[in-house]
Formats: structure tokens, C-alpha cells, sequence
């Protein structure tokens, strides 16, 4: 008797072996002895999936996965991003889900089986081009917010044309709109030349003026209208917040004891850019830039910029109770 309980626990070990074995293409998992889940690696990964970019992963040879990222230009050559891998035991991905992979702290999600990426150009007799010409006209009512970032160069393909447009985008990019306790998100289409603006930590320092105000139609992701100038002082430091009328005492720097504060609420870290293997750059954390009481509730609005992998945008929050609310996250930049 004890003889045929050994050979059964030997059969079942077998079989366990077996359920554990990893493929090319695929990986069983047992979670418990009952439940096993099949998880696919191989399709198109996206933050989101209405992005215009993403990550790709393939099969490759022994058993691995070549992983690479994508996006108007085409694809990284498998293994340039980032070495292949069998992903799961690889310390460099954490598998949350059978649809969500987390890469360089970034949380992907599966979009599709597919892992072809093809960068569509739309018919130019089925797109109508966008009016993103500047209508000084049709001001808005309120305060537009505004900062200084980068000058950067983009090249859209679209609206008509059938070679690609090189655009260089000036440092000065509006923000939002404040009217009131109201704050949303503005293309600021009604800017023109000479505009004052004010440093909105210093209004009473005296305006700045723009230069040369312009547009262009962005056809990333959602086809849309993309304005920015140029200030007549060009040496302001990147993320200086502006506004469109001198706005005393409703904004201050960060104090010693609001940056502790935000920093204890805010932990987030994002590689940003890409880099060669083995020399992977510190992560960058949000910057505190200003405080607010705009909704005159007595609790802190945090101005603070927001690091993605590829750009960086703006996010307003709230503190409330011991935890941040978003009021208002832009990133102007991400789709040039």
C-alpha cells in the first residue's frame, strides 16, 4: 500500500512539471490547483489604447520576447530598447495582469494580439483640415495661464499634404483658463503679438510681451489645433508660470513646509526619455512651482509639473484630508 502512494505522488509531481513548462509564445501559470490562466504576451501594449504609440512585443528565439517601443517613426529594432526577455522572472517587468505590464515604470496594457504597428496615413481626400488660424477676436472670458517649456521641432504628416511639415514650436505654451474658482484646460487661440504677460509669483515685477504669436494642426492621435509664441525675454526658466493679468496675492512660491507636504503626498518617479542598456538616467519627480487657494476653501492647490516618459506636462492638485485631488492635468507638449 505505502508502495502505490508513492508512485501516485510521483505521477502527480509529473504532471505539475509538466503544467509549469514555458513556451516561445506563451506561459502557464497554475495560481491554484484548479485555475490555470494562459498569458499571451505577444500583441501591442499601450498606456492608453487612443495613444499613437506604445510597445511592442514579439517572439524571438530561445523562448524570449523581443520588447520594443514604437511610435510615428516606426520601431525600435528588436532588442535596441531594451535586451529580449522571457518577461516573467525578469526583475525589469512586473506582470500585474494578463493585460497590464508594468516597463520602466510605466503600466502598459494589452490593445491587441497583433504586435504589427503600422503608422497609418490617412486618405487626403477624406480629411478636411483643421482652422487653427489665431482669432485675437474671440477672447475668452477669464485669465489665461500660461509657461515657458523648451523650443522643440515636430514634423506632422497630414491635412492635405502628401510630404510631411517641420514645425518649430516656441517656448511660450497657454495652459489653462482661470475665470473665478473655475479652472479648465485652454488652446489660447485668441493670442496675438505684444500680449502682456505677468510672472504669476512676481505680478507686480511688470509685463512681458510676446514676440510673435503662431499655430500649427497636430495630427497626433486626435487631429487638433496647437498655439505658442514667443516672449520678448527668452531667458525665463523652464516652467515659469505666466498669466494674462497681473494676479496679486493668488499665487506664492512653495514654502519649506508645503514642498515636505507635497512631496509626502506625491511620491511618483518617471524615467523619462530613452537611454542605452546599463545606463539608466535618475527618474524625475513632479517640480513644485506654485501654491494657490483659487476655490477659497483654505485648502493648498499644488501647481506641479508632471513627468511622462516622453515629455512633461502640468497638474494642479488639492490637498485634501492627507490625499491629493486632481483639479486640472495638461500636458501641452505630448503629442508634438
Amino acid at each position: 500500500m505505502a508502495l502505490i502512494k508513492h508512485i501516485v505522488l510521483i505521477v502527480i509531481g509529473c504532471v505539475c512539471s509538466i503544467m509549469s513548462i514555458v513556451y516561445a509564445d506563451e506561459v502557464v501559470i497554475q495560481h491554484d490547483p484548479v485555475h490555470v490562466v494562459n498569458v499571451r504576451y505577444t500583441g501591442f501594449w499601450k498606456v492608453n489604447c487612443s495613444n499613437g504609440y506604445g510597445v511592442q512585443i514579439m517572439s524571438a528565439d530561445k523562448g524570449l520576447y523581443s520588447i520594443s517601443f514604437c511610435g510615428p517613426g516606426g520601431c525600435f529594432d528588436p532588442g535596441r530598447w531594451t535586451p529580449n526577455s522571457a518577461i516573467d522572472g525578469d526583475p525589469a517587468y512586473q506582470v500585474i495582469s494578463p493585460k497590464e505590464i508594468k516597463i520602466k515604470n510605466s503600466t502598459y496594457m494589452k490593445c491587441t494580439d497583433d504586435p504589427t504597428w503600422v503608422v497609418e496615413k490617412r486618405p487626403v481626400e477624406q480629411e478636411k483640415e483643421l482652422d487653427c488660424s489665431i482669432k485675437p477676436s474671440s477672447k475668452e472670458e477669464g485669465v489665461l495661464i500660461a509657461w515657458t517649456t523648451d523650443v522643440r521641432t515636430t514634423t506632422q504628416f497630414g491635412g492635405g499634404s502628401s510630404e510631411e511639415k517641420t514645425t518649430v514650436v516656441g517656448s511660450f505654451r497657454p495652459l489653462a483658463l482661470l475665470n473665478g474658482s473655475s479652472l479648465t484646460e485652454s488652446l489660447g487661440s485668441w493670442l496675438y503679438k505684444d500680449q502682456p504677460f505677468w510672472n504669476i509669483l512676481s505680478p507686480t515685477s511688470g509685463p512681458l510681451k510676446l514676440s510673435s504669436v503662431d499655430s500649427f494642426v497636430d495630427h497626433m492621435n486626435d487631429t487638433h489645433c496647437v498655439y505658442y509664441g514667443t516672449l520678448n525675454n527668452t531667458n525665463l526658466p523652464k516652467w515659469t508660470l505666466l498669466s494674462s493679468k497681473p494676479l496679486p496675492d493668488v499665487f506664492h512660491p512653495p514654502t519649506q513646509n508645503d514642498l515636505n507636504e507635497f512631496y509626502k503626498l506625491n511620491t511618483k518617479c518617471v524615467e523619462q526619455g530613452d537611454y542605452p542598456e546599463g545606463k539608466q538616467p535618475p527618474c524625475t519627480k513632479p517640480q513644485l512651482l506654485a501654491i494657490s487657494d483659487i476655490n477659497k476653501n483654505g485648502k493648498p492647490e499644488y501647481w506641479a509639473t508632471e513627468p511622462y516618459m516622453w515629455d512633461t506636462g502640468l497638474t494642479v492638485w488639492e490637498s485634501d484630508n492627507g490625499k491629493l485631488i486632481e483639479l486640472l492635468s495638461i500636458c501641452v507638449g505630448c503629442s508634438d
